[in-house]
């Protein structure tokens, strides 16, 4: 198979049993498959087309399937592909990805690919993300000498190891029509989850990532010419805070705040990126990832019946999970309602960490919630239809 291969999917429908809610699953468990990281753009405008992940031929490609029959058209082919970093032009006539330490931009009419971005050698390409017209790219990168020796190590083994090891890591900013290139901060400092303010492309928002009790502060801003680099939020070492998204808009930002040790109730918050003030939206169930619509009307979350963080959980543990459901999140009313059972395991066994995380992310219409489960089988992407009524 190669770029331009149809394959098709055979949709199963049904009504989960706890809700009544109607449910897709878009792909066969036979074979890994996965959307794409929850905050990218993996959908079309439209909500009829998804960018996806499929491994078949023991290769991991993407496809991009049309929602109403199946059908996907591969967009890739060839190793070292960033299989979860992907994103939907704003045109939805392109695909940007990255491959080979490279982000390319692909036309979905053509097939053909162009080169907008290479790492310098010895550099490795991390997360990415883009402004929302597309035209300026922000991204991690760690120098490779630098990393640990992970041999031998498996599932969330690394997330620790890698944390400790303080690798040199730095943020590049890249204008992909002037072709400038910016590094704007460097540090021996694990970093992550690099993302540009919409409407405002000179702001970056990142992690120092790891485990909650062993960085100094999760949440960091700089401007994209390294000026007013500054931790946004204070952490103490009892504190978890996870999966930092920007609103549409672009004028707060959120996350969710729990203390790891006494069961205190798990809330969401925003900050607004100039003053760094803080606001408690309400409290909420414990979700691994959650984001809002594109409406800023709704949330979704992924519940983890087990709140042990997921990189402290041992084997075994799953069997305690209770409340494994995707939940959508009235911020006004203050209310979660569960839409599905997502039933996923959460282990690292299918080859990537990240395979069996649900994932969960609005259609832009807002109609629908995809997110990824491995209760089937091996992971597959799910489509759970929204009743807000």
């Amino acid at each position: 198979m190669g770029i331009g291969s149809v394959i098709h999917n055979q949709q199963t429908v049904f009504i989960d049993p706890y809700t009544k809610h109607k449910v897709i699953r878009l792909t066969q468990p036979d074979h890994t498959s996965h959307h794409m990281y929850f905050y990218n753009r993996m959908v079309t405008g439209d909500s009829k087309k998804m960018l996806y992940c499929a491994e078949l031929e023991k290769s991991r490609q993407l496809y991009l399937m049309d929602l109403e029959t199946g059908d996907a058209v591969q967009l890739t082919e060839g190793g070292e592909l960033d299989d979860y970093g992907a994103m939907i032009g704003s045109d939805d006539k392109t695909v940007y990805y990255q491959q080979q330490q490279k982000i390319w931009k692909l036309d979905l009419q053509t097939l053909t690919r162009t080169e907008i971005y290479a790492a310098p050698q010895g550099w490795r390409c991390g997360n990415w993300g883009m402004s929302e017209d597309n035209r300026y790219l922000v991204m991690t990168e760690t120098f490779v000498e630098t990393l640990p020796d992970l041999t031998g190590k498996k599932g969330w083994e690394f997330f620790p190891i890698t944390c400790a090891a303080k690798p040199l890591c730095r943020i590049i900013w890249v204008d992909t029509v002037s072709g400038e290139v910016r590094n704007v901060v460097e540090d021996r400092c694990w970093f992550g989850h690099a993302q540009l303010r919409p409407h405002d492309p000179d702001t970056i928002m990142f992690c120092h990532e790891g485990p909650y009790d062993m960085i100094d502060a999760r949440l960091w801003l700089v401007q994209s010419d390294g000026s007013n680099y500054r931790c946004a939020r204070q952490q103490p070492n009892d504190v978890i805070i996870t999966h930092e998204f920007w609103q549409p808009d672009g004028k707060q930002f959120f996350y969710v705040y729990r203390k790891a040790e006494d069961g205190t109730t798990e809330t969401i918050r925003m900050m607004d990126p100039e003053t760094l003030t803080e606001k408690l939206v309400m409290p909420c169930l414990p979700y691994a990832h959650f984001i809002c619509d594109h409406q800023q009307k709704y949330m979704v979350g992924d519940c983890q019946g087990n709140e042990t963080p997921i990189h402290l959980q041992t084997e075994g543990q799953e069997e305690s999970v209770k409340n494994d459901f995707i939940y959508l999140i009235d911020t006004q009313t203050k209310t979660e309602q569960p839409l599905c059972y997502h039933g996923t395991s959460w282990t690292p066994d299918h080859g990537d960490p990240q395979d069996a995380h649900p994932h969960p992310c609005f259609t832009p219409d807002g109609s629908a919630v995809i997110f990824t489960s491995d209760k089937d089988g091996k992971p597959c992407v799910y489509k759970v239809f929204v009743d807000k009524q």
